[in-house]
């Protein structure tokens, strides 16, 4: 197996010791794109980091709220793949860095955030999420309400949650701009597009990174290209679908605020927004509707957000790269080679294959098809 996959992708040792060449070949292919390679004492492999123009670009048209996550890679000599993404006006995942490192540490992230700050503007309106936010409450007394409950349940987790700040991270109480991002699952999401590629040498990872997202933006980029709209299609269908809501609020159409906040956080009319711009504007009150929202949200900036295409890196038997390119030699990272037992690989089912799927086996009736908790005989003497 180890001989097969190396034959169609190439050996680890193979892909970080060409790995200098590559990032040469990666920038002329997609000029003022951004490869930062870093090695060790011993000259060893330690991080690799990578934006396209294509991303930078794009980034600049979009939210500044970024999602980072990291997942371990399966490859011989391990290490973590790092993502930075954010994401559309139409929920769509859009690539801002790759980063693959030894491990997850303070280190690591730093050195994946001081390669994003050339390009990406360390602004008020720049929001960065690292990790889960599970409440989701727009409103403070909302929040509080929740947080209560946290604390009657696990007092010592509040205490520490209070310790740290957590109301800097909060969406209630967050001082910047986070519109409606509030976990890291974006992030996360691309740990799964590209599951079956963590076993993938290096190069190969980043050139199946590189294909996915070019299909990608073409798609997208064709997708509204001829749409007659203002804005994306998710939220031409908010704007126009007035609901009704029962409860009392304050708007302020000048500051573009209301007392549930949903206004100020998501940039786009909440319900009691749309009562008071009707009340104001009347006939002309749909227009208003798209001056009131984020630009953001147009479909102008989001077809500048795709405009530039993502070219491959060619063939390495065409490329020409500078002799002191060449030179540098990189050796793949250091790691324990003594631990028992073999590597383990993700089972793929080969061709007609398929997978017997498990049932359930009830521990009260012994019976096929339920569990304990829904056993028909659960109560029976």
């Amino acid at each position: 197996m180890e001989h097969a996959k190396s034959n169609v992708r190439g050996t680890h040792e193979h892909g970080y010791a060409v790995l200098n060449a590559y990032c040469y070949m990666l920038e002329v292919a997609n000029p003022e794109s951004k490869t930062t390679l870093l090695l060790d004492e011993n000259g060893r492999f330690k991080y690799f980091f990578v934006s396209y123009a294509a991303w930078i670009t794009g980034f600049k048209e979009m939210r500044k709220v970024i999602a980072i996550d990291g997942t371990s890679l399966r490859s011989k000599y391990e290490g973590v793949l790092l993502s930075a993404v954010a994401q559309d006006a139409e929920n769509h995942i859009f690539p801002v860095a790759f980063c693959v490192v030894d491990r997850e540490c303070d280190a690591s992230y730093e050195y994946i955030f001081q390669n994003m700050r050339s390009f990406v503007d360390d602004i008020d309106e720049l929001c960065i999420i690292s990790d889960r936010h599970p409440i989701k409450a727009y409103d403070r007394c909302e929040f509080n309400d929740h947080f209560n409950q946290i604390r009657d349940l696990v007092p010592k987790a509040a205490e520490t949650l209070e310790r740290i700040g957590f109301y800097t991270w909060s969406r209630a109480f967050y001082p910047g701009n986070r519109y409606n991002i509030i976990t890291s699952n974006i992030a996360e999401s691309v740990n799964s597009m590209f599951d079956v590629e963590r076993e993938f040498p290096i190069v190969a990872l980043f050139d199946e990174i590189n294909r996915r997202f070019a299909l990608l933006f073409h798609q997208r980029r064709m997708e509204l290209v001829n749409s007659a709209n203002r804005f994306v299609p998710s939220i031409e269908k908010d704007i126009s679908n007035v609901t009704g809501n029962g409860d009392v609020a304050t708007v302020d159409l000048q500051r573009r605020t209301c007392t549930c906040r949903i206004f100020e956080l998501d940039k786009i009319p909440c319900p009691h927004a749309m009562v008071a711009l009707r009340a104001q504007y009347g006939a002309d009150f749909g227009n208003q509707l798209y001056k009131y929202s984020s630009p953001y949200y147009s479909v102008k900036k989001y077809i500048m957000t795709y405009c530039e295409e993502i070219h491959p890196v060619p063939p390495e038997d065409s490329w020409i790269v500078p002799l002191d390119v060449i030179e540098r030699e990189i050796h793949p990272p250091y790691v324990d080679q003594s631990k028992p037992g073999r590597r383990r690989y993700k089972r793929r089912r080969g061709v007609g294959e398929s997978f017997p799927t498990r049932k359930n086996k009830c521990s009260v009736c012994r019976d096929f098809g339920h569990k304990r908790t829904t056993c028909p005989n659960r109560n029976a003497p």
